[in-house]
């Protein structure tokens, strides 16, 4: 069955900085993976964007926030904000470094930030109303694999080294039961019933029971089987600015595994490693081998160093070698 419709892409060239958008239409939602340069985002679309996964701060992955900010204001709307310690202090700046003397006359914005700090989830938000404040919520222990989740999706995430903690993330929207539409329309059901009929359908526990339609029972099995089907979800993931070394390969590859896109970066030639691994980055033939070892289906690299300004066949070619399903 085909996969969800769901956009992935690039926020810029692949000279340039990081991240990469996801839009997901038939939910509303707009997410961003890093937020360094965005100007060259449609606006309407940055207007729109629900979350925001930050992997670190560095300026090339968090400069563009000024420019989220900016195209946020005029719009009630609250964005979600993750990433890791110091997340929390670093958007709090950003905020401080405006005056917020007419915020009466603003419609609300608030930004909800959850963070991963050693060992601890820690969640804060700032709210416009109160000229963006930090206001601390609670905290909870961390679970070890996901930052969030809801009904159709999952974030997973991974503490990685680039000589401070940063993340990777990996995006995964869910299988999910629909029905055949060509079947389900021979039922005598309607509006809420088809509705129950679809969540009864969905429980798995439900197996072994049976449903009434029309007066006769039917089993959960025959159901299933005839008037519906499960559409594969997807797996997105997206690695930035991590050291090759023993922890971060094994930390990459399980959260990775299986995606069916693993954006990564590439950001030296293979003959540069000595420089990679001093300013912990990948190169070419790392990405690659990390790609094929976590089984990805399909690769697209990203973050060149523009020392290669013209050597992008070059990049290309040195990851093909060993993972040839690269864009």
């Amino acid at each position: 069955m085909a996969k969800p419709r769901i956009k992935h892409y690039l926020i810029n060239e692949k000279y340039e900085d990081p991240g990469i958008v996801i839009e997901i239409d038939t939910l509303g939602e707009y997410i961003l993976f890093d937020v360094g340069n965005i100007r060259r985002l449609d606006r309407h679309l940055i207007r729109k964007i629900t979350k925001l996964f930050v992997t670190h701060t560095h300026m090339d992955h968090f400069i563009g926030f000024d420019t989220l900010l900016r195209n946020k204001l005029g719009k009630e709307q609250t964005v979600e904000v993750f990433g890791i310690s110091p997340l929390a202090e670093n958007v709090y700046c950003k905020l401080q470094g405006y005056t917020w003397n007419l915020v009466e006359f603003e419609p609300r914005i608030v930004f909800n930030l959850k963070q991963y700090n050693n060992g601890l989830f820690e969640y804060y938000s700032y709210d416009i109303k109160k000229k963006f404040a930090r206001d601390f919520i609670k905290e909870e222990k961390a679970d070890p694999d996901i930052i969030y989740e809801n009904e159709y999706y999952r974030v997973r995430y991974a503490v990685l080294d680039h000589k401070i903690p940063v993340m990777g993330y990996s995006f995964e929207y869910k299988d999910r039961l629909l029905l055949k539409k060509d079947s389900i329309k021979d039922l005598p059901l309607k509006g809420r019933e088809i509705g129950e009929f679809k969540k009864f359908l969905e429980d798995e526990s439900n197996a072994g029971r049976s449903f009434t339609i029309g007066g006769k029972e039917y089993s959960w099995e025959e159901l299933r089987e005839k008037y519906s089907y499960i559409q594969e979800g997807i797996k997105i993931s997206y690695v930035t600015d991590v050291v090759f070394s023993e922890e971060n390969l094994e930390k990459i590859i399980r959260l990775v595994k299986n995606s069916d896109v693993l954006y990564c970066e590439a950001v030296f030639l293979s003959e540069d490693r000595e420089q990679a691994s001093k300013v912990y980055h990948l190169t070419t033939d790392q990405t690659a081998y990390i790609a094929k070892e976590a089984g990805v289906k399909k690769l697209v690299v990203f973050h060149f160093s523009r020392r290669y300004a013209g050597r992008r066949n070059q990049i290309i070619e040195e990851i093909k070698e060993i993972f040839p399903n690269v864009e």
